[in-house]
């Protein structure tokens, strides 16, 4: 049974005005946590502004994240492994080094197709 979801007391710090993160760094912190040993996704906010939100989500193979919508255009950047993005009615693969563009308030959700990786960046409106 998944352990229940905590809030991380050493979550990343900004910097400002330039922040830095390590990818690989995170993504092998987000595979040590409970969350991630016990189900089939973890994610990290690296940075959470008025205007900006900077998400990394682990996935395991065949972890969907269910159909949701946006209140601002997103990005969503494969790091590693390949995922299947459903939105707007089309259907695409990501893989390392692609990345796809989503209008705000459209239905999308992301399949691992195998052990994956992506960067989520959410914009908003002020």
């Amino acid at each position: 049974m998944a352990e229940a979801w905590q809030s991380r007391s050493d979550r990343p710090t900004p910097v400002l005005p330039l922040v830095h993160f390590r990818i690989n760094e995170q993504l092998e912190r987000l595979k040590q946590e409970p969350t991630w040993r016990g189900g089939d996704h973890n994610a990290i906010t690296l940075t959470k502004e008025p205007t900006l939100r900077v998400v990394l989500i682990a996935m395991k193979k065949g972890a969907t994240l269910r159909e949701h919508q946006t209140s601002g255009p997103i990005t969503i950047q494969a790091v590693s492994g390949s995922l299947r993005l459903s939105a707007g009615g089309q259907v695409l693969e990501l893989g390392p080094r692609e990345v796809a563009i989503i209008e705000s308030a459209i239905d999308h959700e992301v399949q691992a197709l195998e052990e994956s990786a992506l960067l989520v960046t959410l914009v908003r409106s002020t």
